[in-house]
Order: C-alpha cells, then structure tokens, then sequence
C-alpha cells in the first residue's frame, strides 16, 4: 500500500530549518523513490500559491505568501504605468522594420533587487525595465550600472528577459589586487633571493680602497641629466673646449661590473632577468636597490666608481680617438631634462658646451643618413590613493637630444673598440626591412612612395659583403619618413614593415643608425648587454681569452627574448591603467579614430581619456556583414558598400572592460568621416593615363621580385559583383567582340568549336 503524501504543515515544518532541494526533503519524510513525481507535483503547486519558493540552486524554502500570478500581474502593471511603451518582443517583421542604423546588441542599464532573489534592469536610454534571468550569484550590486543583452523569455511569448554581460561589467576588484594579478600572470619577479641579499648587505660605499688605479675626474665639471622621478643614474657627461678649437668629451656610466662578480648568483640573476621591467606603477629592477638606487648610482657631490670612454673631437666634432678605462666622478649637478633647458636659457657655460657639441655630433650623423621617427610615448599619473586617473604623452624637451647624442657616440665607439681588440662583445644589429614586407606597404599605402628616390625593383638586388647596411632601403625609408610627416598612423605602419633590433656576437651593422658598428655601453644598471660590453673593456692579458662564464651566443638570444617579452608587458601595463580608468565609463560614447584592422575587427583609439580598443565585426551598429580586405587594409561592408579605413574618424560606444588584461571593447555606431570617392573608369578622368601607369608600375615591380600582383581598386570594386552576373558579363564581351571582327571569324569560330564536339563523340565511342 502505497505512502500517504504528507501535508502541507509537515513539508513548512521542516523548511523552516534549513533549505532543502527535492530528494533531500523526500529523504527527510521518508517517501519511497515511486512517489517522486506525485511529491514534486505537490511542491509546484506550493510554489505556485505562494507558500514555498525554489532558488536559483533548485533547494525549496519558505515563500513569501504571493502567488506566481499576482507577481505576474504586478510586473506587468509597472510595465504599463511606463507609458505607451513596454519591453516585448515584437513580430520578426516588425523587429527587421524597426532596426536602427546606430543600435547596438549591447544595452546599459542600472540594477535593481525587487526580491530575495528576483533582480531587474532599468534601461538607461529607453527607461524600459526588463527582468533579470535567473543565476546563482547575484548579478551585481544594488544600483549598479552594468551592461546588458536581451534574448527572448522562454515562458512570455513576446518578453524579453535581461543577461549580464560578464565581461562588461565593472569589477569590483581594488587597484592593489590588479597590479598584483597583473605580476604574476606575467611572471615578474618579486625579490632577490637571501643568498643575493646577504652579499648586498656587505657591499659597502666606494673608498680610498676602491679607487686604486682609476683616473681621477673629480675636478671635472660633470652634469647628470634625468628624467624627473628617476631613481637610478647610470650615465653622465662632461665637455671641455680645447685651444685647438676641438672638445674633450667624457661620458661617464656607473661602474657596475665592478660590484657584481662574473658567474656570481647576482650575476645569473641580472641575466635572467635582462633588464629593469618599467612599469607605470613600479618597477622591477635588474639589480637589487642597494646597487642600482645606491652604491653604483651616480648622485650628485658623491664620489663614485665609473667607467669613462673618453673622446677627443676636432672642431666640427668628428672623433679623433677614444680611450675606455675605470674612472672616479664626482657629479656636479645632477638635474632633469626641464632643469637643463632652463639652465641653457640662463645661459650656463657648461649645458651651452654640451648643446653645441651634441649639435655638431647631430649634423655629422645627418650627413651618413637618418631616419627620425616621431612617435609618441605614454605615461599615467596617479591620485593620492596610487590609482591611475589620467593616460598622459611623455614630454620630450631639447635636453633629451642632448643626452642622446652623447650616449649614441659612445656606444659607437665601444663597438669599434669590442672589435679592435677581439673581444667577445654583444653587438645592437638591426637588420635591413625585408623586401616583401616593403611591397606590402608599397600596396597599402602607394602614396608613401610617390616621387620615391629609388625604384622598388632595385630593392631586390644582392649586396656585397656581410652587412646590414643597404644605402637603397635607407634612401627609400628616409623618402617614406618624409613623406609620413606628422602621421603617426603612418609613421607607426612604416615601423611596422621593418625588422627589429636584436642582439649578437657579430657586429653586422644597425641599418636604422645607418652605422656598422653599435654595441651598448650606457646603461648597465638597468640592461644586462650593458654589464657584459664592460667587462670584456675591462679585461687585460690573459683574462682576454679567458673562458666565459656563459657562452656569448647563448647570452644574446636570451636578452633578445626577454627585450620583445618586456616591451609587450610595458605596453599592456598601460592598457591596463587605460581600461581601469574607463571602467565606470561603460555605455558611453566617444569620438575616435581607426588605427588598424584586421580579419577579427577594427582597432581605435580615443583621446580623452587616452586608451585604444577593438570593435568586433559583429559590434558595428546596423544590419550588414563587414569582410576584412588585407590586399586594401580596409573593412567593407557587403550590403551597404560602407568601408574603414585607417584614420578614419567613428563614433564609438565602450561596451566591456577588462581591467585585469587591458582589453576595453568598443561598438561603431557612425563613421564620421565622408566616404571616398570611387576611381573613375577610363575615359571619365584626365588621371586615368596616369593611374593606368602606376598600377603597371606597381605590377612590374611585384614581378621583377618574384612576388604576384595584387588586385586593385578596381578589382576590388568588382566583387561586390556576382560571380554568374560576372560570368555572364564576360560572355557578353566576348560574343559581342567577335561580332565586331566580322562574320567570317564567327563562322570559323563556330566551325572549330563544332569539329571540338565530333572529336569528342568519337572519342566516346
């Protein structure tokens, strides 16, 4: 005989404890598993007088005595006290009737509890309220402003039920906890190890023991130039104007080799490590603090252990010699990039000496070539509490070129003095821009090229000699600077479309200085290939064909590696404050620009607050289908023929933030700029001949070098054509031609093809 369902009290008596979901509470009353479906038919109907409720983890507890209908009946008299409007779902005819140009999937509201566990959002451009579905963590916070999607109530017919979009929403994470997930998902080092601590400790300030056998500078007037802030100084400059016109310039740089022993664990550590990672909120130094802000720091009116390489110029300051040795320095004004402007506006001797001669040095390297690019660098300043308010461009004041110059001089002459001597010295090489990635910007941008000074098909020709130095692509590169100008969309595809500098055992030549020889001697507290080119400078007799402590080949790859690995997480670590800004500006509009676009969506950047971000294909406002053309670099729209293009000017709509990645998402919703005028056909311009010239041009040269021609404007305008009605087309011509040639090339033409067709009747049979 079967149980008897228990009643209504029994079932409340037990929920009153604690929830429960539905075969504990039938374990709990002790009914069989052949009385599951009549239980749960019996609990249904609790909840649908009110008496119980089911949570979004299907446990059961008490209701709150309102029924399912008269909360049904509730909901929709708020929706009608809105007005005329309210929040169903229309007819599918209607919904492609009512599509709006600039409307976009992802909507912005603010979040409202309207019960224990029943959320609502209020549209914040429509005023529609639309309710939440149903999750197992709250959506958000009480009057939270959060983004937003619809998809059709699978109970209401015409309602559309409101889901989170996860990404979309702002985080409630505090600043220390993204700067902290931030280093270890990029793997940054936190501290020394206690061995490397303990040998710190014990180094002690330079003395009288220390500075045994250096050449004294202390008398000399030596100036240390910074950027404000800066908490190492590796590097300082001193300038004397001899009787014969010529100048005596010294550039001084911490003797750090001095005080990390080769092979050491400090010494493995500043290897793996490479370099000080500069981060907008920190920074992971190479070398402990004790080293790199103390003991091997230049500070001013402190006496110092240095390494010189000092130059002797003439009067047009082109070097006569040099000569590298350990120094001691004394630095006489330790000052910023502003403050040495400001002293040369005051008219100091000693800042007036380093501009003239960093002037000179300047126009003798303008003589052999050079390539200036112009390209912007970003910083963030921060509020009291250490969180990022503002993405800020880095100032870059005359003093900079000053200090550049200087360092760029005596890095060359390290390189020459690393192979007079046959050291085992790491090489800065930057190999020349490779052919076809030059033809890809040739089809980009074919206005760069105009009145170039080099023929692209005389790229292709083999050099004598191992060098990177190609005085064709150099005269070419400085052509395509010029002629970017002030562009920094431009200027930053020209980078692009070259080959990045790396390190090596071979000085093969850096095609950008336009110089065979560079190595890097200026910055060892803070690069590792800086540490390395001191020591080989420091070895004598026997210890020049020591054995090293690690192979120089192996050194070169690993620091090469972790140089691109570091200047990824540099650029991200400011999109990541970029987006930590912008994460309580979701839902708004902004005015940008188009800075790429490839086959996933369309980069922009926007200027107030500084941040950049991408546009999905799919984000773009209105009802079309957008293809990616990388031949064009451009974005088309299949049914309405909208293209963008680079430097095209859109407004924008920030739809997610990510914080935690520095990914901020943007929607299109109106291009700004006016649409290009096609190309005419020939006959309707007088540039026709002229075009027609160029594309051949541009197909000669693709196929001097080997590569195959891509399409045109032109070619491209045809696809928007069908492939039969293209088909069709060319048929037409074709038969339309042969008319023109008169009837007998048609007779013959139709006899051929009838002698075709018997061949290949015989044949089959």
């Amino acid at each position: 005989m079967a149980q008897r369902l228990p009643s209504e009290e029994q079932i409340i008596a037990i929920l009153r404890d604690e929830p429960m979901v539905g075969s504990q509470l039938r374990g709990a009353l002790g009914l069989p598993k052949k009385q599951k479906m009549a239980f749960k038919q019996m609990l249904a109907d609790m909840v649908e007088r009110g008496l119980l409720k089911r949570t979004s983890h299907k446990e059961y507890q008490l209701g709150d005595g309102e029924t399912q209908e008269e909360k049904r009946e509730k909901r929709f008299k708020k929706i009608a006290e809105q007005g005329g409007e309210d929040n169903r779902r229309p007819a599918a005819r209607s919904r492609r009737q009512k599509d709006k140009e600039n409307e976009t999937r992802i909507k912005r509201g603010i979040l409202h509890q309207i019960g224990d566990e029943d959320w609502e959002v209020h549209e914040l451009e429509t005023g529609k309220v639309y309710e939440m579905a149903h999750r197992r963590q709250a959506p958000g916070k009480e009057g939270e402003t959060i983004s937003f999607t619809l998809y059709p109530h699978p109970k209401l017919k015409h309602s559309y039920l409101a889901k989170v979009d996860r990404t979309a929403e702002a985080m409630n994470i505090s600043w220390a906890e993204v700067k902290q997930k931030f280093m270890d998902e990029n793997n940054l080092p936190k501290d020394f190890s206690p061995a490397i601590k303990k040998f710190v400790e014990g180094i002690k300030e330079p003395g009288p023991k220390d500075f045994k056998g250096r050449i004294d500078y202390r008398k000399l007037d030596i100036l240390c130039i910074d950027p404000e802030g800066a908490m190492d100084h590796d590097d300082a400059i001193s300038v004397e104007r001899l009787p014969n016109g010529g100048y005596r310039l010294g550039v001084h740089i911490a003797d750090v080799s001095y005080y990390v022993p080769e092979g050491s664990d400090l010494d493995e550590e500043a290897l793996e490590r490479s370099y000080t990672q500069y981060l907008p909120w920190t920074a992971v130094p190479m070398l402990p603090e004790k080293l790199s802000s103390g003991v091997c720091s230049l500070h001013q009116g402190v006496d110092r252990c240095a390494f010189t390489c000092m130059m002797e110029l003439d009067k047009n300051a082109n070097v006569l010699s040099w000569d590298f040795h350990r120094s001691i320095v004394n630095i006489t004004k330790g000052i910023t990039y502003q403050e040495a402007v400001k002293m040369m506006e005051a008219g100091d001797d000693s800042i007036k000496a380093l501009a003239e001669v960093t002037a000179l040095l300047k126009k003798n390297r303008t003589k052999e070539g050079l390539l200036e690019f112009k390209s912007t660098e970003y910083g963030c300043k921060f509020n009291e509490a250490g969180e990022p308010v503002q993405i800020v461009p880095r100032q870059s004041d005359e003093s900079n070129s000053w200090v550049e110059e200087c360092m760029l001089i005596a890095n060359n002459c390290c390189a020459k003095e690393l192979k007079k001597r046959k050291l085992q010295g790491i090489y800065r090489i930057h190999e020349a821009p490779d052919t076809k990635d030059i033809m890809e910007l040739y089809y980009m941008y074919p206005d760069l090229f105009k009145d170039a000074p080099v023929m692209l098909r005389d790229l292709g020709k083999p050099r004598s000699g191992d060098t990177n130095l190609n005085p064709v692509a150099f005269k070419l590169y400085q052509h395509l600077v010029k002629r970017a100008g002030d562009d920094e969309t431009l200027m930053n595809r020209i980078l692009r479309s070259m080959q990045k500098a790396h390190y090596d055992s071979n000085s093969f030549g850096h095609f950008a200085l336009n110089w065979q020889d560079y190595s890097h001697f200026t910055s060892p507290i803070r690069r590792y290939a800086d540490l390395w080119c001191h020591r080989e400078l420091a070895r004598k007799g026997a210890e020049i064909n020591a054995e090293r402590a690690e192979s120089v080949i192996e050194v070169c790859d690993l620091i090469s590696a972790n140089e691109i690995k570091n200047m990824k997480v540099e650029r991200i670590s400011i999109k990541v404050c970029s987006c930590w800004i912008l994460k309580n500006r979701i839902g708004d509009d902004f005015e940008a620009s188009v800075t790429g676009i490839e086959e996933w969506g369309i980069y922009v950047s926007i200027p107030d607050p500084i941040a950049e971000g991408l546009v999905r294909f799919r984000d773009i406002a209105g009802e079309d289908f957008y293809v990616f053309n990388p031949d064009q670099g451009l974005a088309f729209g299949k049914r309405s023929g909208r293209t963008f293009r680079r430097g095209d000017k859109v407004l924008v709509r920030l739809l997610r933030v990510d914080p935690l990645r520095g990914q901020a998402d943007f929607s299109i919703l109106e291009k700004l700029s006016s649409e290009p005028k096609k190309r005419r056909r020939q006959g309707e311009s007088r540039d026709s001949y002229r075009d027609a010239h160029e594309r051949a041009d541009r197909a000669a040269a693709a196929e001097a070098l080997g590569y195959v021609s891509q399409p045109d404007d032109d070619d491209f305008d045809a696809m928007d054509i069908p492939p039969r009605a293209r088909n069709r087309a060319a048929r037409r011509k074709s038969l339309q031609q042969n008319h023109q040639r008169g009837g007998k090339k048609n007779s013959e033409f139709s006899e051929n093809r009838g002698k075709d067709r018997r061949k290949k009747a015989q044949k089959r049979r």
